[in-house]
């Protein structure tokens, strides 16, 4: 079934050592709701989350495909999942968001796909809450008394060390739009399907900051512009990056990620295992992905 938008979410939950975390799963889920259409597939990718969190996803019946994994595969194996699904389905979009990605304004991201179709020189588009006439509160580095701490961003690109040039654009929409010089990001964003294939990894590789940094080198080396969505569609549904605000990042702590690679063999067959498990569930042939 050939889709236009693919859509990957990651979750990961224990509940009773983060209550406040699971109040904003179902927040941000239930907003999640509101993307699903006919002309995209969306799929949840559960890294072992506890019982009862499980229990609820399961009652999110707008996703087309819920997989529940056994091992804690990081980002790395919703992502890869997220390319084979948008390849095998002809989708011409990707968008990969997390269990605290909260929708606030779902009738943008189709805008974004025209905006995309009439910039070939942007490779994606910025859904994340942002502000370009209050820039200034979402600088993550020279930090406004204002903060959106949730929100913050780097104003330069990480790769260059160059900091952004704006440029309006003319693009004819309810919304504006402007491009500039950043840096992929892994925070929500509308990303051409076969740009995401040429920067994702295809090998071995490091999780979280490691993964991402590569992911920034592949889009840089493509010499792509980005798009930016004035005032955003979804916003980082947690009150700070500290370490009890995000398990993922808490169980991290204190240890050496720049050690952590996760064989990409190992994540394709846990990806096969998930999916043919999930086929037995459904029993239906479109669960299975690899």
């Amino acid at each position: 079934m050939k889709v236009k938008h693919c859509i990957g979410v990651l979750s990961y939950c224990v509940s009773d050592r983060a209550p406040d975390r699971f109040l904003r799963l179902k927040e941000s889920l239930t907003s999640m709701r509101s993307l699903k259409n006919n002309d995209n597939y969306m799929f949840l990718w559960d890294n072992g989350s506890s019982d009862d969190v499980k229990e609820y996803l399961k009652t999110c019946d707008f996703f087309d495909d819920i997989f529940f994994s056994e091992k804690n595969l990081m980002d790395n194996a919703p992502l890869t999942l997220l390319n084979i699904q948008a390849q095998k389905r002809g989708a011409e979009f990707v968008s990969f968001l997390c269990d605290d990605s909260l929708i606030y304004d779902p009738k943008a991201i189709p805008h974004c796909f025209e905006f995309l179709r009439s910039h070939p020189d942007c490779g994606y588009v910025r859904v994340l809450k942002y502000e370009f006439d209050r820039r200034h509160i979402y600088d993550k580095i020279y930090k406004h008394p204002e903060m959106d701490v949730p929100n913050a961003v780097r104003h330069f690109n990480t790769i260059s060390g160059q900091p952004l040039v704006w440029e309006l654009t003319n693009f004819s929409s309810n919304y504006r739009f402007f491009k500039n010089n950043w840096h992929w990001t892994e925070f929500p964003n509308v990303c051409r399907a076969d740009v995401f294939d040429k920067i994702i990894p295809k090998d071995d590789c490091g999780i979280m900051s490691y993964l991402e940094d590569l992911m920034m080198r592949n889009y840089h080396n493509l010499g792509l512009k980005t798009g930016v969505l004035d005032i955003g569609a979804i916003t980082h549904n947690q009150r700070d990056f500290h370490s009890g605000g995000s398990l993922r990042v808490s169980e991290i702590c204190g240890k050496e990620i720049s050690d952590m690679v996760l064989k990409y063999d190992d994540l394709l067959e846990e990806i096969e295992k998930v999916c043919h498990k999930n086929l037995k569930v459904e029993g239906g042939i479109d669960s299975v992905c690899v």
